[in-house]
């Protein structure tokens, strides 16, 4: 749900930077120095400041403890509503940089080349990065990892397609570029293509939530392959070796919201 030069990846945590004040206008005056930069509020998954207190340690994070639509949920194996909308995905291939932000690892592609089309907007790629175990559950349980493209639109809108992973007999190619950027963060120039990293089944699942890190602020829009993607046991093993322990947030109350299901249309 991390600050990097895209706009849209600020989306996922707060950024916390100092402006230098503005010249007096007296010509002689020398300029007042820039104010010390605000300390970063340190946050992880348990202890005195996982995620039960991630809402007391700021008042920016206060949504996590007070928001009424936050991220993730436990998913119904199969929504009873249709959705309305089916979300159209293009990408092209390009490449990206492994970044460890002390709670993940993001996959920054160079160029913005991933765009989703939903609700008659569209929203570009910003970064991908994984929680091991899964986030969302399906009817209770969990899955191996679970991986989100963050997607949004200029005006700070998200989406976030979330694909979830689990234990298959062979190396995904696929998603090789983005396990050896788990193994070794920092890495540059790493294929990067969408459109090859989503499971083949289109069908998703959708509703409307939060990021599921602090801020954790509301308004997301998610589409959730209902389908895993299969990764080998050692592939696993490296993401769980990259998540610092576990990087899963505990499902929220659902509320009165209800998850729809539709297909996903698709063009390379």
């Amino acid at each position: 749900m991390k600050r990097f030069v895209l706009p849209a990846a600020l989306l996922l945590l707060p950024v916390l930077a100092s402006c230098a004040a503005e010249a007096p206008d007296d010509a002689g005056a020398s300029a007042a120095p820039p104010p010390a930069p605000a300390a970063e509020v340190h946050w992880t998954y348990d202890g005195d400041t996982g995620q039960d207190t991630w809402g007391d340690l700021s008042a920016d994070f206060a949504t996590c403890s007070t928001g009424a639509a936050q991220s993730p949920i436990d998913l119904p194996a199969h929504a009873g509503v249709r959705a309305t909308e089916h979300p159209r995905i293009t990408s092209t291939p390009t490449t990206a940089q492994a970044v460890d932000t002390g709670h993940t690892i993001q996959l920054v592609p160079r160029t913005a080349t991933s765009r989703v089309e939903w609700d008659g907007k569209n929203f570009d790629i910003a970064q991908v990065h994984f929680h091991a175990p899964s986030e969302h559950t399906v009817d209770g349980e969990a899955m191996a990892a679970e991986f989100h493209f963050v997607h949004a639109t200029p005006g700070g809108e998200t989406l976030v397609i979330g694909v979830f992973a689990e234990e298959g007999p062979h190396d995904n190619q696929d998603w090789q570029p983005f396990v050896e950027g788990a193994a070794t963060p920092g890495t540059k120039d790493l294929p990067f293509y969408v459109s090859a990293m989503l499971p083949e089944d289109p069908t998703f699942e959708s509703y409307v939530g939060s990021l599921t890190t602090p801020p954790c602020t509301e308004g997301v829009r998610w589409i959730v392959y209902t389908t895993p993607v299969e990764l080998s046991a050692d592939q696993l093993a490296v993401l769980e070796e990259a998540s610092h322990g576990h990087n899963a947030r505990h499902t929220q109350p659902e509320g009165d919201r209800a998850a729809s299901e539709g297909t996903v249309i698709l063009e390379h």
